[in-house]
Parts: C-alpha cells; structure tokens; sequence
C-alpha cells in the first residue's frame, strides 16, 4: 500500500479515536445533571426541615409561654414572634406544633370563638364583617379524663396552688351563674351573688372584687356590657351587664357548669335534671326514680333556687334549719 494511503487512514482512526470519548462523554451529560439536581433538592428539603423544625419549637415555646401567663396565643403574635419572615411557613409550622403539643405535652391550640356583639354599634358591624375567625387561640388539654388531675396537668401563673384553686373556684362560679341565668347577669344581680358569697372580704391577696373581675376582663374570661342609651335614662349599674367571654367558653363548658351545679346541690333530683338541661347544652343524664339516699328531692329547695335566680339570694336559713330538722327526725 501507498505510504499515503496509510498515512490517510491514521489520520482517519485518529480522528475517531478522539470523538468516541468525547460522544461518551455527551452521553453520560444528561445524567449527571439529573443527579445534581436532586441533590439540590434534597439539600433544599433538608434545610426547609431543619428551619420549619426550629420554627416549631419556637412556636411551641411561644404558645406555652402564653397560656402560662393566661394570654391568648394571637396569630399576629405568632408572626411577630415567631415566624419572621417566614410568613408563607404558617400552616406548616402551625400543624407540626399541634403535633409536637399533642404527643410531647397533651394539649393542643383551639382559635377562641368570636366575641359577642350586644351592642348597637357592634351589631351592624358584625352584619357587614366577612371574617368569622379570631385568630386568636388557647391551650387545651387533650388528656383522658383520668389524667386531668392538678398533679399531672401543671396549673398557670400563680402564687401558690390554694391561691390557684380559689381563683379557678371564682371565675367558674362567676360563669356559671351567667350561663344559669340565659348568658347575661345584670350587674346589681352579680354584686348580690357575690355579696352572698362574700367575695368583698374573701378576696385574693387583700385584692378587691372589682379589680379582680378587671383581670377577667382582660384574660377573657368575662365581658362586660354597657348600655349607653340606657345608662342616659338610668343608673349605671342598671345599663351594665356581664356576659361570658370567649375563654370563658372554652375553659368552662356546659358540662363543667352542670358539674359544679350538682356538687352544690348535693344529691340527684330530676327536677334539677330538667332545669339543667333547659338552661345548658349538656347530655341528658338516666336517673333512678329517688335520690342517692333513697329519698325524693326536697321540690322546696327547687322553689328556693328559683328565687335565687330572681334576686341573686341563695336558700334562706330558716328553710335550711327546716331541713336539717326533718333529717335528723328521719334518722331517730
């Protein structure tokens, strides 16, 4: 063969030599880009877990922090405190906290309903309001009902657990008799309820009841309402009501009002049964045909209540003394 012949056809091997790798290397391109790209993904995964993860424990800081002290845990706050700039992570960050609420602690955040509207000005605005959220939220317990004892459930800010205790005691009397009385209790009724309790001078570390129902106020547990058409035609007291408050709600249900309402009562009745259930949203309850003693309810002390509810008097003693007297002739 020709020398340039051969000489042609090394050019030529050459050549392909050189475009094999380079072909091979075309090829193989597209799949190291794929493999960059779901590292990058996965990186960006892992860091929006390690962020929503700190975030999430930040929120459930913050929503502990809150109920320590009895505020509501605000969803403003929540953005302010909490979130930052990360405004868009809310749902996610909000729903790990639930989860880390209910199974680290036993609690999760329910929104506080909305306030009531009795006034004039309020009314119209509500009408014309599309928003039906608060934004607002609290802490509730989660726990069965075996575990919601004060040795598991810690209480909030406090001095010491008697001063807890009474404070509790206070608030949910206070609802209660709202409730008991069609959700509003004027405000000369309240203060005789209270003076038969003798809140004046049972009161908390020497402060005074109406100080005391400021702080429920704010915590909102209770609403207070005045009138102002009313208060120009009468006195203030008359125009001023008390109503419950959107905590008050959610802390104190029906059922724990008909709870206390028995425990004061003392002994079954079906009489008390079927005014429970007229004036509360609770579940109705079998009763045997006689009381726990096995004796029909007094239907006086019925009467009795039933003047309470209209004068804010309790049971007067000498049907008490009556009372007493009859056991005591049972027994001999």
């Amino acid at each position: 063969m020709p020398p340039a012949v051969r000489r042609s056809r090394q050019v030529v091997d050459d050549e392909e030599e050189e475009q094999r790798p380079r072909q091979r290397q075309r090829h193989d391109e597209p799949d190291s880009y794929d493999d960059a790209e779901e590292e990058e993904e996965e990186d960006d995964n892992d860091q929006v877990d390690s962020v929503d993860g700190l975030l999430i424990k930040k929120l459930v800081r913050y929503a502990m922090a809150c109920d320590f002290n009895r505020v509501a845990i605000r969803r403003d706050g929540i953005k302010e405190k909490v979130l930052g700039d990360q405004g868009r992570a809310f749902r996610r960050v909000f729903e790990g906290a639930q989860q880390t609420l209910r199974s680290l602690f036993g609690m999760q955040m329910v929104e506080l309903p909305v306030r009531d509207k009795v006034t004039k000005e309020e009314k119209p605005a509500k009408s014309q309001s599309k928003s039906v959220n608060s934004n607002a939220y609290v802490l509730v317990s989660v726990l069965p009902d075996a575990y919601r004892t004060s040795k598991i459930i810690a209480p909030s800010k406090i001095l010491s657990d008697d001063d807890e205790a009474a404070f509790v005691a206070f608030y949910t009397m206070i609802i209660s008799l709202i409730r008991i009385n069609g959700g509003e209790l004027s405000d000369p009724k309240l203060k005789r309820y209270l003076r038969r309790l003798n809140a004046e001078t049972n009161s908390f570390h020497s402060t005074k009841t109406e100080d005391t129902l400021a702080k429920l106020q704010r915590q909102g547990y209770l609403v207070k309402n005045i009138d102002k058409d009313a208060r120009q035609h009468s006195d203030e007291q008359e125009a001023t009501t008390w109503l419950v408050g959107p905590r008050g709600k959610v802390e104190v249900s029906d059922e724990a009002i008909a709870g206390l309402v028995r425990a004061v009562w003392g002994e079954q009745s079906a009489e008390l049964e079927s005014r429970l259930q007229n004036s509360l949203n609770i579940q109705e309850r079998d009763l045997p045909a006689h009381g726990a003693d096995g004796v029909k309810g007094d239907d006086s002390r019925m009467d009795d209540v039933n003047g309470a509810a209209d004068n804010g008097e309790g049971p007067s003693r000498r049907r008490s003394g009556r009372r007493r007297h009859a056991e005591e002739e049972e027994e001999d």
